[in-house]
């Protein structure tokens, strides 16, 4: 049995235990102890209002979290984002547009907390010229003599412009103030191109661009070189060949994709083949060439033919391997 005195000793010794434990030392929410408690999720982000020009531009924006991961993203196209470790890049194209673009919302969002940062997104309309303008993005259609329908987009300040075609072969539709399509559903069955003018007007009545359309006929296609028009052979040591296109539609294009020539539209009539001098011991692959004349395609085979030996009485300038005969 423990004595009155005793009892009291024990009872002022936990008493001033209890005083000499300051609450820094006593766990709180686990933190310093047992408890159990979490670390509170951050986020901060240096986030105000931006604004870009018409030009666009870009502008970069600092994260601070101690999450494990954070995400952000636009809301619309226009605005997009790029992220970094510690930042992201807010970055906007080019508005060409007369109105500024919807507002874009960038939402930034961190792993361990709902807690969510936005930032408001706006740039300004591009700005419009003192003088009315229609712009299409061609001035020449070209359909083949079967028809068809082309659309053509249209960049303008001119709200309400109209249009006309001088043939009526030639068909249009506005598609909206940004464009127009033009149907051309009669078969050619002429010798060479015929043609339409479309003009485009402004609110006023004059006349602010116009676009040319071609019909082709049914095609026909043939070259000429001083080489030949199906296998052509070019010495090794490389130079210039011109090649002739015979035919009756508005322009003829080239296809080429290969390792050691150059092939060039000089004229509507005339294209140029240039090979570069090999200087290698082995022969180069053969390589295609392919012209194209509406619906019509004819095809150059162009291989190497190693170099004949320079007789002593050979006054050839090999240097510049041009005109060959």
């Amino acid at each position: 049995m423990h004595t009155p005195t005793f009892t009291l000793f024990i009872t002022t010794l936990i008493l001033l235990l209890l005083l000499g434990c300051g609450k820094d030392e006593i766990p709180v929410n686990g933190e310093n102890g047992n408890g159990g408690g979490s670390k509170t999720t951050t986020l901060e982000v240096s986030a105000s209002p931006i604004h870009f020009a018409a030009e666009g531009g870009s502008k970069e924006i600092t994260v601070a979290t101690n999450a494990k991961s954070w995400s952000v993203t636009s809301s619309k196209n226009w605005c997009t984002v790029s992220k970094e470790t510690s930042h992201f890049t807010v970055t906007a194209a080019e508005n060409k547009a007369f109105t500024p673009p919807v507002k874009a919302i960038v939402t930034v969002t961190a792993e361990g907390t709902a807690k969510k940062v936005t930032i408001e997104v706006t740039q300004a309309a591009a700005v419009e010229p003192a003088k009315a303008f229609i712009k299409p993005v061609t001035d020449k259609v070209i359909m083949n003599y079967q028809g068809g329908n082309n659309g053509i987009g249209i960049e303008t300040n001119v709200t309400g412009w109209s249009y006309r075609s001088d043939q009526s072969w030639c068909q249009l539709e506005k598609i909206s103030d940004e464009g127009i399509n033009i149907t051309v559903d009669e078969s050619w069955t002429g010798n060479i191109p015929r043609q339409a003018l479309v003009t485009l007007y402004g609110n006023e009545g004059d006349s602010l661009a116009s676009i040319t359309v071609y019909q082709d006929p049914l095609p026909e296609l043939d070259l000429f070189s001083s080489h030949g028009n199906t296998n052509i052979p070019l010495p090794s040591y490389g130079g210039t060949i011109v090649v002739t296109v015979m035919t009756n539609v508005t322009e003829f294009t080239l296809g080429y994709v290969g390792e050691w020539l150059q092939v060039n539209k000089i004229n509507d009539t005339q294209f140029t083949i240039t090979s570069t001098p090999n200087n290698s011991t082995q022969m180069r692959p053969e390589q295609e060439i392919i012209v194209y004349a509406s619906t019509l395609t004819r095809k150059l085979w162009v291989y190497e033919e190693e170099a004949e030996e320079a007789s002593d009485n050979d006054d050839y300038d090999y240097n510049d391997p041009t005109g060959w005969d």
